[in-house]
């Protein structure tokens, strides 16, 4: 009965470590994903404040210098001063 016992012991102790084995792995794994994700969000976030730098400066460089915010006016938007007029010229079509 002895031997049956120890058998039936190390059975189980063998199920139950191999059973925590098989859910350690997984989280193991599971974690190491985790942190693949992490490190490109990482990347990203790091991507997005360097935009946002760049871009707070852009904003204070426009506050402080009024002609560098008429050129972009006048560039992105088509903007024009008070007393200036606009010609458009557009091709003629040529006779086929």
């Amino acid at each position: 009965m002895n031997r049956l016992l120890k058998i039936l012991w190390l059975t189980g102790l063998t199920v139950l470590l191999v059973g925590f084995g098989y859910l350690f792995y997984h989280k193991f794994v599971k974690l190491r994903e985790l942190r693949r994700q992490q490190i490109i969000y990482q990347e990203r976030i790091d991507l997005l404040e360097d935009d946002v730098a760049r871009l707070s400066k852009e904003i204070a460089e426009l506050r402080n210098d009024p002609a560098q915010l008429e050129k972009l006016a006048r560039e992105k938007l088509g903007l024009v001063g008070k007393n200036e007029k606009i010609f458009i010229i557009e091709p003629t079509p040529h006779p086929e």
